[in-house]
């Protein structure tokens, strides 16, 4: 299996990082043999790279040298129309919730020029010390962070 990073993706060509997300349109690489529209597990790579890049944007700056890690605690997901290989689309994600130990991105995908919503995303992320494989409380100035983007009181 081929791992994909945003490395990857943005080395595709055709990808454009935005403040709160991607915008792409469907490469032919990315499509499964056959078939005219992205799977739904190329769709959840995609979101696996715009996640990539919120961390690299908004979190391990906040950081400010702690190592923080985090792993995905859950995943859901809507698919609400195909996207066709060709589409113009954009991802995008926002601080949907924020407990002492994670918090939940949610990402909606959007057909380029109808701003048409075709999928839904929420990934739930807790953070974890790597060598004891547990939850941990994040460096104060992500938990911060984190509070302030999502607008909401915090959660134990």
């Amino acid at each position: 299996m081929e791992m994909t990073t945003l490395d990857w993706l943005l080395g595709q060509g055709g990808v454009d990082l935005l403040d709160d997300g991607l915008a792409f349109t469907v490469h032919p690489s990315w499509i499964v043999p056959g078939e005219d529209r992205l799977s739904y597990t190329t769709l959840i790579r995609l979101v696996e790279c715009c996640r990539e890049h919120h961390w690299i944007k908004d979190v391990l700056p906040k950081a400010e040298g702690i190592i923080v890690d985090s792993t995905i605690k859950s995943i859901a997901g809507e698919f609400t129309r195909s996207i066709l290989v060709g589409s113009a689309a954009l991802m995008k994600y926002e601080i949907a919730d924020v407990r002492s130990k994670g918090y939940s991105l949610r990402f909606q995908v959007y057909i380029r020029d109808s701003f048409e919503v075709v999928a839904r995303f929420c990934l739930v992320s807790i953070f974890i010390d790597d060598s004891q494989h547990q939850a941990v409380f994040p460096p104060p100035d992500v938990l911060e962070y984190l509070v302030k983007a999502c607008k909401k009181t915090l959660r134990r």
